[in-house]
């Protein structure tokens, strides 16, 4: 038996290997930490160096543009809304001209109209004529208006006198649109 110990440890190939290994990896990533230091600094001096003032221009410029379209848009939609109104309106009144031509062509030729008053929601006829027959076909003609819901929706005899020399009567009627 061997009585010598060895109280030191060998160093072995190994543990050699193991050591020049950490220390390469070591090395790896403190020049890997330089590096990406040196990179960081050099885009923020490159960034510092560069002109910030044109960016900015730049970029106000684009928003001004924005919002100078953004005006536009909101001109063209009260625009498109006030067309749609006036439209809307339209197809609600009454055309007066075509009820003044429909009611005309009732009146029968031997009535001279004296007066024709067209207004958004009534109409009033005064006329004369030397006979009754002729004014009872203007009130017949009218009356089937009404009955056929044709442009007036109700006739009323406002008068029906005879004229001061009693040659002709004269009638007003009156009737709501």
């Amino acid at each position: 038996m061997s009585t010598d110990i060895n109280l030191l440890l060998r160093t072995d190939e190994e543990s050699l290997r193991q050591k020049k290994r950490i220390k390469i990896l070591n090395s790896v990533a403190i020049g890997s930490l330089i590096i990406v230091g040196i990179i960081s600094i050099t885009i923020f001096i490159l960034i510092q160096v560069a002109n910030p003032s044109s960016a900015k221009r730049e970029q106000l410029d684009v928003l001004e543009k924005i919002s100078q379209f953004q005006d536009r848009q909101s001109e063209l939609y009260v625009l498109n809304n006030r067309i749609e109104n006036v439209g809307g309106i339209l197809k609600i009144r009454r055309n007066i001209s075509k009820t003044m031509r429909e009611l005309l062509a009732e009146i029968p030729a031997d009535i001279s109209v004296s007066g024709f008053i067209v207004d958004e929601k009534s109409v009033t006829i005064s006329g004369e004529s030397k006979s009754l027959s002729p004014i009872a076909d203007l009130i017949s003609n009218l009356s089937d208006m009404v009955y056929k819901k044709e442009i007036i929706k109700s006739l009323t005899l406002s008068s029906l006198d005879l004229n001061t020399d009693g040659s002709a009567f004269e009638i007003t009627l009156k009737s709501d649109l």
